[in-house]
């Protein structure tokens, strides 16, 4: 469950697409300017595999005709690059199946909802290979309509090795807000600190080196399915989704999802809501929002009094504790399943 906060934090994806829409309405347009954004990015973050945006056509910089097939673009000259560090040296290439529908919801989804989301583990070639992946991923929005988005991508293969003490938070799972366990047979390979709390709580104890007895017998009924469900276990106010996975380069695992019972919704958030109650998050006034987004202070609180209402909550404060990245619904993108 998220922790109580004035004002939840920003995820790496929302700041980048932030810098990126910033950048927009200040009329800067290069496309090097971006692409040493993202490449510094990747730069500053060894743990990221890739980091990336895809905008929608003529988006950025009218131009897209100017850059078919030219470094980091395909034939449709749109500014997609993708600069990851798949060859052990940083480089870029075009992102693909971008427009795509099932593989391509890495940029789909948040183009379609309007929001930032993380994307469940799936095959992406990379550098030549395939390689299995989750990204986190948000909108960039300008003048109220959503024109892109940005992303980072982390090597699931890699959560394991990633330093960190034994009785810590792995700094990737925090990042992502969902845990992840791999095993063989009843043998647990990895299982972080967060993670063995998550299923002690929600699931029951079990001895070191396990998995709990029910989930034990859950995966055993489930192993033979070319396509297992997930489980869900609740406790209190809160839910604790697990999906299994399994790939050649991480064999089987589990993917620990918890989110908090909030209210339903009682209608979707539109995109320029979503855009409102993310900087909501942040901490901004009606006043500020209105200067970002560059509409007036009244249509402002008319979107936050529709936000409060269809959050079912009293106040900016209580809208701001109902929502967080754990909270959102994450179905997969192209998952393996064992």
């Amino acid at each position: 469950m998220s922790p109580p906060r004035d004002a939840a934090p920003s995820s790496p994806a929302r700041l980048l697409a932030d810098t990126l829409a910033m950048l927009k309405r200040l009329g800067v347009t290069e496309r090097p300017v971006f692409d040493g954004i993202l490449r510094t990015t990747l730069e500053s973050h060894p743990r990221y595999l890739g980091v990336w945006s895809v905008w929608e056509p003529n988006a950025l910089d009218g131009r897209d005709r100017d850059f078919v097939n030219r470094e980091g673009h395909d034939g449709t000259g749109r500014y997609i690059p993708f600069w990851n560090r798949g060859t052990g040296a940083i480089t870029v290439e075009p992102n693909v199946f971008y427009e795509t529908p099932g593989v391509g919801e890495f940029y789909l989804r948040p183009r379609r909802e309007g929001r930032e989301t993380v994307i469940e583990p799936y095959d992406y070639p990379v550098a030549g290979a395939r390689r299995f992946i989750t990204t986190q991923v948000a909108p960039v929005f300008y003048e109220g309509s959503c024109v892109g988005a940005a992303g980072i991508d982390i090597a699931v293969e890699e959560i394991p090795a990633v330093d960190h003490h034994p009785d810590d938070e792995n700094p990737v799972e925090t990042l992502l807000h969902r845990g992840f366990v791999f095993f063989e047979g009843a043998r647990v390979r990895y299982c972080s600190a967060r993670s063995r709390r998550l299923l002690a709580r929600f699931v029951g104890p079990a001895p070191a080196g396990e998995l709990p007895a029910p989930l034990r017998r859950m995966l055993e009924a489930v192993k033979e399915s070319a396509s297992p469900a997930a489980f869900s276990f609740t406790r209190r106010d809160a839910e604790l989704t697990v999906r299994p996975f399994a790939h050649p380069s991480t064999g089987p695992g589990l993917l620990l999802v918890e989110r908090q019972s909030a209210t339903g919704l009682e209608a979707p958030l539109s995109a320029r809501e979503h855009e409102v109650l993310q900087w909501m998050t942040q901490g901004k006034t009606n006043a500020e929002i209105a200067t970002i987004l560059g509409i007036s202070l009244h249509t402002v609180k008319r979107h936050v009094e529709k936000i409060l209402q269809k959050l079912g909550v009293p106040n900016r404060s209580a809208a701001i504790l109902s929502i967080g990245p754990a909270t959102y619904p994450v179905p997969a993108r192209n998952p393996l399943a064992c």
